[in-house]
């Protein structure tokens, strides 16, 4: 007897049967339901050697040539060329970062090979297995990108752990670029996320304001608004309106030509909203854009009513008519939208805070394609402030000291870098020092920041969770 039950389809037919009517003409392929794919956001970071856990056998040196002047080389006398070395962290380069959609990985690093005994690595992905590293990495002796030996890595959302660990001597590693995209960066990359404590508020005083600083691939794209792979571009890539223009007020019931992205303000008060964008020449250099339920504004003006233009990727002002535009906004949520007006006008970056002066670079790093980073909203503690955070790495508990000599309540708060408040608790300051302690145990491996406010001020210093 055959107990075989083929499998059928959701005819009923089974499977064979199907496949043969579509071969011979007898059902359209349009009969069969195709399940969609969830989309994913982009995602591409970049990660200084030099700002790595930087094991004690491994040196830091100086090149002009090299990002922020400095690369990263194990010390003289080292090698394993058949195994990995030991597993300990003297023997390793470690990158800690956070990824927010599980993917596949490519990684890149900077590296330069003076010939062919010193041009490998030991790499690994999450305390996964070592991979030898040694294709390519040689190229005249000269800074360059090369994409290391089995990438991309499948990871899942969450902390991610990339190790480098010594196999032949002499191998320089400047920089590496992780992304969910596979496309070469060039030159040195774009600004890196692990070697600043962008709101450590006594180095970064500006970032203690409330701002939001927005990815635009990372608003709900529509079909007239398209997302373009570009390494150099802030989280490598940016968005292109389509033909054909459209000049004039967009249509409240059509959103083909529209983005929306959210924000949560941590405070009320003045705004002032800023793109990243690439306005190549008039015909290709506006948006509509508008803020909750406020009219359209034509952004096609420089502050000062010429025609804007950029020479590629530039920050300007969103205005009306060439007039200075602030926004005065409550606490809480609210909706920018970009609307298209003219065909290949490029977005990049949205900026969204109370400091009126222009951003630079990519301004602030944001890992915010799930949920905008808000940074504290309170001035910098006095530099007489002294703040510890140990054990760091940390287990189940961080604890911390803070000496000033204020009094009154603290509270102390744990964030991650897409700025969640995962951990808060408040403690009251009657002394010159105080001590508390937090619970991370329900934390998963990974970086956060401890963030103190008090009533004189804010303060945060960055720690790792095992």
């Amino acid at each position: 007897m055959n107990n075989f039950t083929p499998f059928r389809g959701q005819s009923g037919r089974p499977l064979f049967a199907l496949l043969l009517m579509i071969l011979l003409g007898g059902l359209t392929t349009t009969s069969l339901q195709a399940q969609e794919t969830p989309y994913k956001v982009p995602f591409a970071v970049f990660l200084e050697g030099e700002c790595a856990e930087v094991g004690g056998n491994w040196q830091i040196l100086r090149d002009t040539l090299a990002s922020q002047d400095s690369f990263v080389v194990i010390a003289p006398g080292f090698k394993s060329m058949q195994t990995p070395p030991e597993d300990v962290p003297a023997n390793r380069v470690r990158f800690r970062l956070n990824v927010l959609q599980s993917d596949d990985f490519h990684v890149w690093g900077r590296v330069r090979s003076a010939g062919p005994d010193e041009d490998s690595y030991w790499v690994r992905i999450n305390e996964g297995e070592w991979v030898q590293w040694s294709n390519r990495l040689r190229f005249q002796n000269e800074w360059h990108w090369r994409e290391v030996a089995g990438s991309p890595f499948p990871a899942p959302a969450g902390p991610m752990i990339i190790d480098f660990a010594f196999r032949e001597p002499n191998t320089r590693l400047d920089k590496i670029y992780v992304s969910s995209m596979r496309a070469s960066p060039t030159g040195l990359g774009g600004p890196a996320i692990n070697c600043d404590e962008e709101t450590d508020c006594t180095r970064f005083p500006e970032a203690c304001r409330s701002a939001a600083w927005i990815e635009a691939e990372c608003g709900n794209l529509s079909s007239d608004i398209k997302y373009t792979v570009n390494t150099s571009a802030s989280n490598g890539g940016f968005l292109k309106t389509s033909q054909p223009s459209n000049l004039n007020v967009p249509s409240p019931t059509d959103d083909r030509a529209k983005v929306n992205f959210e924000v949560n303000l941590t405070e009320g008060g003045e705004y002032f909203l800023y793109f990243l964008m690439n306005a190549q020449n008039v015909g290709a250099n506006s948006f509509w854009v508008k803020v909750d339920d406020s009219d359209w504004i034509d952004f096609s003006y420089e502050i000062g009513g010429a025609d804007l233009k950029t020479t590629g990727f530039e920050w300007r002002m969103v205005n009306k008519s060439g007039d200075s535009t602030s926004f005065n906004l409550s606490a809480g949520m609210h909706t920018i939208t970009v609307a298209k007006r003219e065909s290949d006008t490029q977005l990049d970056k949205i900026y969204l805070g109370r400091n009126a002066a222009k951003p630079s670079g990519f301004g602030k790093f944001s890992l915010n394609c799930v949920s905008n980073a808000l940074t504290p909203t309170r001035p910098p503690l006095d530099e007489g402030s002294e703040v510890a955070v140990y054990p760091n790495p940390a287990g189940n508990f961080v604890t911390f000291t803070l000496k000033n000599p204020t009094a009154g309540t603290v509270t102390a708060a744990v964030y991650d870098f897409s700025g969640r408040k995962l951990v808060q608790q408040q403690y009251g300051k009657t002394t010159g020092q105080l001590q508390g302690q937090l619970s991370v145990a329900d934390l998963p491996a990974g970086l956060y920041r401890l963030v103190l406010a008090t009533e004189a001020g804010v303060i945060s210093r960055t720690f790792i969770k095992q």
